[in-house]
């Protein structure tokens, strides 16, 4: 019995101070930022991600615009592409490659402050090392230019050059994103 009471005691002293000094939601000191108001230069952890073409971060927005989603954490909706929805080719990929650049990493928003009618932020994800997620996503096959409600030309010419490489999704013949 004494050997478990002295296993618990260290346990419960060292715990605090392991999560505790990692920064994490256990910490007493850690907060996320909350604001009604959205920054020109936006910068936050990603802490999710929906899809391949949708982020979470460590922001909390209290703003009308945000509608149903105010005052829970920010989702970004990327501008200018699509990526493959749940159950089609592709989906998982997007979504893992998108994790992957920027996932518990701390990105800059580049935004006009518009939404979507799901209270998500439309804009363009600039990664740590400087490159734009929505176009690393067109670039490598795995997301289309969303010509619905973009007429970016850069974005289209980075589609054309992925299809001509037959990169990512458009490695198969045959495949159908829906409307873009």
């Amino acid at each position: 019995m004494k050997t478990y009471s002295t296993i618990f005691a260290i346990i419960f002293l060292w715990l605090p101070i392991t999560v505790g000094s990692a920064n994490t939601p256990f910490d007493l000191n850690y907060q996320i930022p909350v604001s009604s108001v959205l920054p020109d230069v936006l910068r936050a952890e990603v802490i999710g991600i929906q899809d391949g073409d949708t982020i979470e971060l460590k922001f909390l927005f209290s703003g009308k615009k945000a509608g149903h989603r105010m005052g829970k954490p920010l989702r970004i909706r990327l501008l200018h592409v699509n990526c493959p929805e749940r159950g089609r080719s592709f989906y998982k990929v997007a979504k893992q490659f998108a994790s992957q650049k920027c996932f518990r990493r701390i990105v800059r928003i580049k935004h006009a402050g518009n939404f979507d009618k799901y209270g998500r932020l439309l804009g363009e994800v600039v990664l740590p090392d400087g490159n734009i997620l929505n176009k690393e996503l067109v670039k490598n096959g795995l997301a289309v230019h969303f010509k619905k409600y973009s007429n970016n030309i850069e974005y289209s010419n980075l589609e054309i050059v992925a299809r001509r490489q037959r990169k990512g999704m458009w490695s198969q013949s045959g495949i159908f994103l829906g409307k873009s």
